[in-house]
């Protein structure tokens, strides 16, 4: 089978529940991998463009793919932490960007397990970060110019939070973190990433390994060792091998005429960007390192970027900036401002 992009970016919104609003935030097929959230809330807004209704009440947050905060259903976290549980000393360093680092694994465990005997009660980042550095292997520790002091990286921290079992409040300002109750404790071996490598490919299908590596933060030559032997079908796209669920059906969706994606959107996470978005202006618009920016979803294709604030405490506001002609964005900016239990909103242009 050989798909057109359009086909792929088509299946692909019917995949993300984009060409549709539904009721039922728990049925959401995005949650098969988590939603990320970030300190304004971008989880919220991406539910907005999914839900009649949309609420993040249902959900855990906890840091788990990439180390980046993330909305999961509660049932799904003890799976989740073994399925991301590093194979070897390479792919945890791969995962923490730390290639330096000997016994990369062993020394996650034992940062997992001394962040898990720490937290006894709801303790911020700062707290257990104290608390953790004189526990942590030496060569897990750094000087850290924000604070003036040592304490265990941060990459290896995050990496660290979901395998101790632990959650993020987020009523709370500060990041602080409580204790999941019924853990069973950091995960011995990896168990499961078969199944996220399905579930990679049926949200942002056709891919490869290298898709699902950069997804995951970890190394194509690690996912190529345990890339699924059964279960998937070997297609082609625009001539360029890709897989997908042997059980899935391309979807041929009818695309929404407009969505208002945050930054950190499902749709945005695939790592195939110019299949995505094949303008490379656009791309470095959109997928800024600081300051990233949302997408706007026209008809299928992303036709510009978007940025919003709340102005007076009342009205969010989006400033548009378009790649080409867009249609009008307030009734789509008010979906959003609506779900940010404001009043009103308005738009205006780069």
């Amino acid at each position: 089978m050989d798909l057109t992009r359009k086909q792929v970016l088509l299946h692909r919104i019917h995949q993300h529940e984009l060409d549709r609003r539904i009721s039922d935030a728990t049925e959401l097929a995005v949650f098969s991998l988590g939603v990320q959230d970030n300190t304004s809330g971008s989880a919220l807004l991406s539910l907005a463009a999914r839900l009649d209704a949309p609420s993040t009440d249902d959900f855990t947050v906890t840091w788990s793919v990439r180390g980046a905060p993330h909305l999961h259903r509660a049932g799904e976290l003890k799976a989740f932490a073994r399925a991301l549980w590093p194979w070897s000393d390479a792919d945890a360093r791969a995962r923490a960007a730390r290639p330096k680092v000997d016994d990369m694994l062993a020394s996650l465990r034992h940062i997992a397990t001394a962040m898990r005997s720490i937290v006894t009660k709801p303790m911020t980042k700062g707290e257990v970060s104290k608390a953790l550095t004189p526990l942590a292997p030496k060569q897990t520790i750094e000087p850290c110019r924000g604070c003036q002091t040592e304490h265990v990286s941060d990459p290896i921290f995050r990496l660290g939070a979901l395998p101790a079992g632990l959650r993020i409040l987020p009523e709370e300002k500060t990041v602080t973190f409580e204790r999941i109750h019924g853990w069973p404790g950091v995960p011995r071996k990896t168990a499961g990433f078969d199944e996220l490598v399905h579930r990679y490919l049926t949200l942002h299908g056709p891919a490869g390994p290298s898709e699902v590596a950069g997804y995951f933060g970890t190394s194509t030559r690690e996912v190529k060792k345990r890339w699924p032997k059964e279960g998937l079908v070997e297609v082609t796209v625009e001539g360029a091998k890709a897989w997908l669920p042997e059980d899935l059906e391309i979807a041929d969706a009818e695309p929404p005429e407009i969505r208002l994606l945050p930054p950190t959107d499902p749709y945005l996470q695939a790592r195939d960007r110019d299949l995505l978005l094949p303008d490379k202006a656009a791309q470095k618009d959109i997928f800024r390192i600081l300051g990233r920016r949302g997408a706007i979803l026209v008809d299928g294709e992303i036709a510009g970027s978007w940025q919003g604030r709340v102005v007076s405490g009342k009205r969010f506001e989006v400033t548009a900036t378009p790649y080409r002609p867009l249609p009008d964005l307030l009734p789509e900016t008010q979906v959003l401002a609506r779900a940010k239990g404001l009043d009103d909103a308005s738009v205006k242009g780069d």
